[in-house]
């Protein structure tokens, strides 16, 4: 006849419950904290990647930043070259620079005539032949100022004598002025890149025809 639970030996019946416990603590595991530890595992892993690449990101904001200094420097240093040789000849602003630094020196230009330009490889010279008079020391401060100008600018062929009787056209010299004075300025700009022929290879057939 089949006992009871109750019927069981107390180490019988302790037995029982200690497997009911554990078979109760194995499938509240299996079934409760596996999914868990299991999902927590693979969240920390997440963490982890997501952490591992926000330090590239910051790494690269970091670089980034630092090529955007680079180029900022780059781009005024560019300017300040352009400044001083031009993509463009400006023959105007230069002539009007260079009259105005006559007059603040206190030095009358009574020729400015252009040169032929002459072409190298990098840059063109623009060369200006020039008549001046006024008194030495003024005709110092006027070479001074003209090689502390913006613009590059070179000084040839000068020679010194009597502030009269040279230039062209007609013009009173104060009594003031004790020297006259012929040279040369040049000034550079770019060499023009070459204009690229649109027209190719196609352009070079039909001009073979």
């Amino acid at each position: 006849m089949a006992k009871g639970f109750n019927d069981l030996p107390p180490r019988t019946q302790s037995l029982v419950l200690a497997v009911l416990a554990l078979s109760l603590a194995g499938a509240i595991f299996w079934y409760y904290a596996l999914p868990e530890s299991t999902q927590l595992e693979s969240l920390q892993h997440q963490v982890a990647h997501l952490k591992a690449e926000n330090d590239r990101n910051e790494a690269f904001k970091s670089e980034q930043t630092e090529y955007r200094n680079r180029i900022a420097q780059l781009s005024e240093q560019l300017k300040t070259l352009r400044s001083i040789v031009p993509d463009e000849p400006a023959t105007d602003a230069f002539i009007k620079s260079v009259y105005d630094t006559g007059v603040s020196s206190g030095v009358h230009i009574r020729t400015f005539v252009a040169e032929p330009q002459v072409s190298k490889e990098l840059y063109v010279e623009m060369p200006f032949r020039l008549r001046l008079d006024g008194t030495y020391y003024r005709l110092l401060q006027f070479f001074d100022r003209l090689a502390h100008s913006q613009r590059i600018v070179t000084v040839s062929n000068l020679s010194l004598g009597s502030p009269g009787g040279g230039g062209l056209g007609s013009y009173e010299v104060s009594p003031a002025e004790t020297v006259g004075a012929n040279c040369v300025i040049t000034t550079y700009y770019n060499q023009p890149q070459p204009v690229a022929n649109p027209g190719g290879a196609k352009g070079a057939n039909r001009a073979r025809e």
